[in-house]
């Protein structure tokens, strides 16, 4: 059932935002992509009392998740929160957060920041914009295949969306599910598929011109940092593009013809439809297998050419005479070649100085479609490039993956913890910080078990992670750092890699041997024994950046666990024991 439109002032709305009322899902919702100045010319209008377009919110309970209207409600919430200023008769003038009580509560609570030292809207201004009534219509709905529709139909004809965007638009396939799914790990801006409104900046793409401090640089995700697709490229999900053809190609069997005809038709929007087609393929390969297959592959190329081709962009590689221009099907030749040594002759790349050398202008080597990209100068394209690296990758007697294949899987879990704390937890290591006595920490593996029990008690069938190496605070790693003798830890966004080879020399033994030692230890503790058995053959080495860490994965059975006599639960990012009343609540999860 559909609302008459009616008016919602910024007032309400605003205090919805803030009381975690206003969702979006993921699945089909875009980043937010307005500029500063489509951001500061709405909220002119709005200030000039100009009418702006109606916003459509859908309802199953007292949330509202937002169907059209994201871009729009974030610039008015914005400029509330003193993002930006507005230029009023010549002058920019800053929304007077002190004016507004409610909004002055938030600052107290430390959730935002008063801008001092700028021009402030006058009290009357205030008054005007909160109670500024604009267009909403409610969508009440128990079904979510009407929400997706709805959606679909808004903006799948929208003028500001690139041909990628109009194919995704509502597109809940499971090819197009797939492929939101890993542009968002390789991006870098993994999450939950159902975020808080206020949660969108930390998943949505900033560079260094537009300075809108969202959580994604576009220059350092890989596709920009080595010159595959330009910051352009990427707001308007090129990358996805990318992502869809290597899918199509892998799961179809033979090098896609990436027409925009032949994208359509896949995504079935074209004039022939074939999207039950990839769909059924999915299905007989399996989505999570392909997934894994596709990010193991990406991982070794990230490894490849960020820690083994000495801080060349692999652009200046593929092709030194692009200059602007990005790389995008040199990338994708050499990505197919990576693809079938690795995935289907198991085999893994030993010599990167020659597979680096052997690229070198591989982009003149090639055929160049003219008008369109056929299967055939595709496949004529990988087969060269495989011939001149091959030679440099070697057959393996392992079917598992290496420990540099988890690379962006691994990224991917650090940026979700950013939405999902209770699900995520980070240690630095086994030893004490103490740099007059680094020894082996009891107290601090006893907190280690402690926290493994509580993941353990997320819910039936829920999984956690414990990563042992890292950091989630700056003084730590600085710290780890000078203690350890360590230099240029890498960090990703809050976190500082710090690896467990150093408590290994300070213990005397290979990483190996350590590695074996703290599995050991955790077989001989107090847990739970059938918890035990399934975390223990769940423990997975992954290497970032030289740096070995430990992912424990963490499987919930069909009961809760205790360890030591104690119950443990996860609040948020801290593990808490839980007593009395609450006892109950725990096994609820589990019914």
């Amino acid at each position: 059932m559909i609302e008459s439109p009616r008016g919602m002032t910024i007032m309400e709305a605003y205090e919805l935002y803030r009381n975690n009322k206003l969702f979006i899902n993921r699945r089909y919702q875009r980043k937010l992509v307005w500029s500063q100045q489509e951001k500061k010319d709405l909220v002119e209008s709005i200030l000039l009392q100009y009418p702006i377009p109606l916003i459509l919110l859908a309802t199953q309970t007292d949330q509202y998740e937002i169907i059209d209207g994201m871009q729009r409600l974030n610039a008015i919430f914005g400029y509330i929160e003193n993002h930006f200023g507005v230029l009023i008769d010549g002058e920019e003038k800053y929304f007077n957060i002190p004016d507004y009580t409610f909004a002055q509560s938030q600052v107290s609570k430390g959730l935002i920041t008063s801008k001092t030292d700028v021009e402030y809207l006058t009290q009357e201004q205030v008054s005007a914009f909160i109670g500024y009534p604009f267009p909403v219509t409610i969508f009440k709905t128990g079904s979510t295949d009407e929400i997706n529709e709805t959606f679909r139909r808004i903006n799948s004809t929208g003028r500001k969306l690139s041909p990628q965007e109009v194919r995704q638009a509502g597109n809940v396939s499971k090819f197009s599910l797939l492929v939101r799914e890993i542009a968002s790990e390789i991006r870098g801006d993994a999450s939950k598929e159902v975020l808080l409104l206020q949660e969108m900046p930390e998943i949505s793409i900033d560079s260094k011109l537009s300075k809108h401090q969202y959580g994604i640089n576009a220059e350092e995700t890989f596709w920009c940092k080595h010159g595959v697709l330009n910051v352009s490229d990427l707001k308007e999900s090129e990358d996805e593009q990318v992502i869809a053809d290597i899918i199509l190609s892998t799961t179809l069997g033979q090098p896609f013809p990436a027409s925009r005809v032949a994208f359509d038709n896949y995504y079935g929007s074209g004039k022939s439809d074939k999207s039950n087609d990839v769909d059924v393929k999915i299905n007989a390969l399996s989505q999570e297998n392909i997934k894994t297959e596709i990010l193991a592959v990406f991982s070794e190329i990230f490894n490849m050419v960020d820690f083994n081709f000495d801080g060349e962009r692999l652009k200046t590689i593929l092709n030194p005479n692009a200059g602007g221009n990005p790389v995008k099907e040199a990338f994708y030749t050499l990505y197919m070649a990576c693809y079938e040594l690795m995935i289907k002759e198991n085999k893994t790349p030993f010599d990167y100085a020659k597979i680096k050398s052997s690229l070198r202008n591989i982009h003149s080597k090639l055929v160049k479609s003219s008008n369109y990209t056929t299967t055939a100068d595709r496949r004529n394209n990988i087969n060269i490039c495989k011939g001149l690296i091959q030679d440099n990758f070697k057959v393996t007697a392992s079917t598992f993956r290496s420990a540099t294949s988890f690379i962006i899987d691994f990224q991917a879990y650090l940026m979700k913890s950013k939405t999902e704390a209770a699900v995520y937890d980070f240690k630095q290591g086994f030893y004490t910080l103490n740099p007059s006595s680094r020894e082996f920490d009891e107290a601090s593996f006893y907190k280690i078990l402690s926290n493994i029990s509580a993941l353990a008690n997320l819910g039936k069938d829920k999984v956690g992670y414990l990563f042992i190496g890292v950091t989630d605070k700056e003084k730590d790693t600085i710290q780890v750092e000078s203690l350890d003798g360590i230099s240029n830890v890498p960090r990703y966004h809050d976190f500082g890699v710090v690896g467990l080879e150093r408590e290994a020399k300070i213990k005397n033994v290979t990483l190996d041997q350590y590695i074996s030692y703290i599995t050991s230890r955790i077989s001989s503790s107090n847990l739970e024994s059938n918890l035990k058995t399934r975390i223990t053959k769940d423990i997975t080495p992954i290497t970032y950046h030289g740096h070995t860490v430990l992912m424990i994965k963490v499987t919930s059975g069909n009961e809760p666990v205790y360890f030591d006599d104690k119950l443990y639960n996860r609040d948020g990012a801290n593990c808490v024991e839980v007593k009395g009343a609450k006892v109950a609540d725990i096994y609820k999860l589990f019914s």
